[in-house]
């Protein structure tokens, strides 16, 4: 598995209709607190979100983390010739799941320069599904 930091602007994000963007500052934004500071923050590593470290009940089901991959990361993990790995479907993602926490927890992906924020709130929803062994 590569680093998804050597892709330069791709992201973690799955487009089901509105593939746009929600700029920082956006309403559908509004109140959560970008954990790598949005646009302009070059250094990831200034960033960390901490793993839970239990399963909620109940536990979170793809259902409930598959919009925020499809707003943040399907972009340019769509699966396309010469792209970058799918993270289009469920499979995908779990095949991926070990890059992802990485990614994740440190804010590499998306990539601060992208221009799609994730939110603290998505990123905490992402590892804890992973946490809870990715129900489907």
């Amino acid at each position: 598995m590569g680093s998804w930091a050597a892709l330069g602007g791709c992201l973690l994000v799955v487009a089901c209709g509105d593939s746009t963007p929600t700029p920082p500052g956006s309403e559908a934004d509004a109140g959560v607190q970008v954990p790598d500071a949005g646009p302009g923050n070059e250094n990831p590593s200034t960033c960390s979100v901490p793993s839970p470290t239990s399963c909620p009940e109940p536990a979170p089901r793809y259902a409930d983390v598959a919009p925020i991959f499809e707003r943040r990361c399907v972009t340019c993990h769509a699966g396309t010739p010469g792209g970058p790995w799918s993270l289009a479907d469920y499979g995908h993602v779990a095949d991926w799941q070990d890059t992802i926490r990485t990614n994740v927890r440190d804010c590499s992906m998306p990539p601060p320069d992208s221009g799609v924020p994730m939110t603290l709130e998505e990123r905490t929803a992402i590892l804890t599904w992973i946490r809870c062994g990715l129900p489907q």
